[in-house]
């Protein structure tokens, strides 16, 4: 799951390049939604939508697959994709915020505020080096990646406070679907005039945006919640900042500064600091 994350930015940079933001992202989540439909009908498991359900996915519908994934792109166009993967690594420092307000069982520690002040210190630096990390609105781009974490993080939380198990087929296919649509309806209205290049390399970054990049991280991510405390499932957010700073290295040509490489260690660290299991906990009151 985190490697192909972490591929998922180098694709992401290559379709920006030609591909109109409303249309990618409605070819993407009505694909992705069409197979999570076929998953969920071929296993025969029945799900009953009760009013916290509904809040979930109407969470993960607005909130993560259209606005977060709007603000992702839009602010991608703009800075390096390693850049783009590498702030998504702020996600746990949220994540661990907002779950000590509501999770009893995964509070506020010490050593998780030491890992937020890091990785805010991290992200200062990366704004300091911000005209040599991407072209055009840089700033802009930084901020639109950053609110995408900050309101990424609450679905994250609220789906961990269900008491019962979550079918993550079914979850992806109601809020893909219906953030697909919702990207059809701006993209008609928006970007008819504009045409949807079909050179294969641009098909081919669709298929890896909607196949591996979403259906199967996707769908392993959800599967986790089931199965893990919500600031462990978090940590996977460091891994595909690594990968995605050599392959957009080694691919686009995306180099970053001395001052930058130091800001995303400081903000991988400090993700660390806060998801690394400790033997003892002394709460923040």
């Amino acid at each position: 799951m985190c490697i192909l994350w972490g591929f998922t930015w180098m694709y992401l940079k290559i379709s920006l390049q030609d591909m109109p933001i409303y249309k990618g992202l409605s070819i993407r989540f009505i694909s992705a939604g069409i197979i999570f439909w076929l998953i969920y009908f071929i296993g025969r498991e029945k799900v009953k939508l009760t009013a916290d359900l509904k809040r979930v996915y109407a969470l993960f519908a607005f909130f993560n697959f259209s606005f977060c994934y709007y603000l992702t792109y839009w602010g991608t166009k703009y800075v390096f994709s390693n850049l783009g993967a590498i702030l998504w690594s702020l996600l746990p420092l949220c994540v661990a915020f907002m779950a000590h307000f509501y999770l009893p069982d995964d509070k506020l520690t010490k050593r998780k505020l030491t890992g937020m002040i890091v990785g805010l210190f991290g992200t200062v630096l990366l704004f300091y080096n911000k005209d040599v990390l991407g072209q055009g609105q840089t700033s802009l781009g930084i901020l639109a990646i950053l609110l995408s974490v900050v309101l990424a993080a609450w679905p994250n939380v609220h789906l961990k406070m269900l008491k019962s198990k979550i079918n993550p087929y079914h979850l992806n296919a109601v809020g893909m679907t219906a953030s697909g649509l919702i990207f059809l309806i701006f993209a008609l209205i928006f970007e008819n005039h504009i045409k949807i290049p079909l050179d294969s390399k641009n098909i081919f970054a669709i298929f890896f945006l909607t196949v591996p990049g979403t259906v199967i991280t996707w769908g392993i991510y959800i599967w986790l919640f089931n199965h893990l405390p919500v600031t462990q499932i978090s940590y996977t957010a460091f891994y595909p900042p690594i990968i995605a700073t050599f392959v957009g290295w080694f691919y686009l040509s995306e180099a970053l500064p001395i001052l930058a490489i130091l800001g995303s260690m400081l903000i991988i660290f400090g993700g660390y600091l806060v998801c690394s299991p400790i033997k003892t906990k002394k709460e923040i009151s």
